[in-house]
């Protein structure tokens, strides 16, 4: 009996001694296969954890390494966050680099990048730089894709005549549509050709937003200049237009019918306003490809096309079914009258003209309302992405793509009173009380035995 337990114990020792050798070359083979393969899987709802695929696309046009500084003290909780976001982008791209530096040990250095705020990151690539103060994917996306243009796009948006100002908060500027344009990289700047008879040589797109006043006619023929010397223009119109540049929308082949477009179908979306007009479908063209937001017109006017010439016309902004120009009072109940010239739609209200020019292509887009990038209206539907495409393709700029921001959908907890109080009424009396419960009915059955 002795020996055969004897015999069990070592064969138990055996058994342990092996299961641990076992268990260590498990281990050590796990972190070889580690140290050589990447395999990450991202459970999280909508892959908030994981690059979108717009940010891989970016990153496939690095030509060369990729530089990050981040000018952090020593803070763990902070270099972590900054950490974790970044190797997002090297599990695509491991030639990104990533270096902290403490502001206080190098404040010459600090002083000379200009960093001013704690978390700061610099990215440098081929000799440019960029500083980077908010940290998420599509800040950095952003900036990555700034430092992807090798020249300075400039925006002017002409002003003197009442025009939407892309530099103002008001209800009716395009101030935070202007903000947009600076994060994207773009140098945003106003012109009045009045003060300034030139148009600058390095401007990748000039803005005519709704102006309110006629121009001078020496004005009018500075901009026949710059568009026959095969400028890129954003003419946004309004009712009524086009106030003194009909040379302009002559030499485009660009008319504006008479009347407020009004649209029926805005009430199938809860909207009240007739003249709200909607624009739901897009043609396969550069500007709008895989574009499908609904994006909306307040008091928007219909555009037409006349007269092409060497222009090449194409609406890419057209309404719906059972809308029409309405030429009357937008009062009571409207319908169509054909004979006062009001058209059926759907109906062009954005139109794209193009033409090769010196061996390149000339962009005109001409947009029958200006609220839709107003302030107001900016955040409707997908107003903002419209803005943004339409900008990038007029100053030929498609390649650039936007970054989504990752938005938890689960970020709010919302409880019906009833449902509040029912958890409450568990977890807080129920659950303990009946813990208490178990726990002295235990300790009554112990001492009984």
């Amino acid at each position: 009996m002795t020996n055969s337990r004897a015999a069990n114990v070592r064969k138990a020792r055996l058994q342990n001694l092996l299961f641990h050798l076992l268990l260590g070359i498990a281990v050590l083979l796990t972190g070889w296969l580690g140290t050589r393969h990447n395999w990450v899987w991202d459970w999280s709802d909508n892959a908030r954890n994981s690059l979108s695929p717009g940010s891989v696309q970016i990153l496939e046009k690095l030509e060369s390494p990729l530089r990050i500084t981040a000018f952090v003290p020593g803070e763990p909780r902070l270099r972590r966050q900054i950490s974790g976001i970044v190797e997002r982008y090297r599990r695509h791209r491991p030639d990104i680099s990533l270096a902290f530096v403490d502001p206080s040990r190098n404040p010459a250095l600090t002083r000379e990048l200009g960093i001013r705020v704690s978390g700061e990151m610099r990215l440098e690539y081929q000799g440019r730089s960029e500083l980077l103060r908010e940290i998420d994917e599509q800040n950095l996306g952003n900036a990555i894709q700034r430092l992807l243009q090798r020249e300075e796009r400039w925006i002017v948006s002409l002003e003197g005549h009442g025009e939407r100002r892309l530099d103002s908060q008001a209800n009716h500027d395009l101030g935070l549509f202007g903000d947009q344009l600076r994060r994207k990289g773009y140098k945003v700047q106003t012109l009045n050709l009045a003060a300034e008879p030139l148009v600058p040589a390095n401007t990748a797109l000039l803005v005519i937003a709704s102006p309110q006043h006629p121009y001078l006619e020496a004005e009018t023929r500075l901009l026949l200049d710059y568009i026959e010397e095969g400028g890129n223009l954003l003419w946004l119109m309004e009712p009524d237009a086009p106030r003194g540049l009909e040379p302009i929308s002559n030499a485009i082949g660009a008319r504006v019918l008479p009347g407020i477009l009004v649209d029926a179908n805005a009430a199938s979306l809860g909207l009240d306003d007739p003249t709200m007009a909607l624009v739901p479908r897009y043609p396969e063209h550069p500007a709008t490809r895989s574009f499908d937001l609904t994006s909306l017109f307040p008091q928007a006017a219909a555009i037409e096309a006349v007269d092409y010439g060497d222009w090449e016309a194409a609406p890419l902004l057209s309404t719906l079914p059972n809308s029409w120009n309405e030429t009357g009072s937008i009062q009571g109940q409207i319908s169509r009258n054909p004979e006062l010239g009001e058209q059926a739609g759907p109906l062009p209200l954005g139109i794209a003209f193009t033409r090769e020019h010196k061996g390149r292509q000339q962009r005109v887009m001409v947009i029958g309302d200006g609220d839709f990038l107003s302030n107001t209206f900016l955040g409707n539907g997908g107003n903002l992405d419209l803005g943004l495409n339409l900008v990038r393709w007029l100053s030929r700029e498609e390649r650039l793509m936007d970054i989504p921001s990752r938005i938890s959908p689960d970020r709010t907890f919302d409880l019906t009173p009833a449902a509040g109080t029912l958890i409450g009424l568990v977890f807080l009396i129920l659950l303990p009380a009946g813990l208490l419960l178990t726990g002295a009915l235990i300790w009554w059955r112990r001492r009984r035995l």
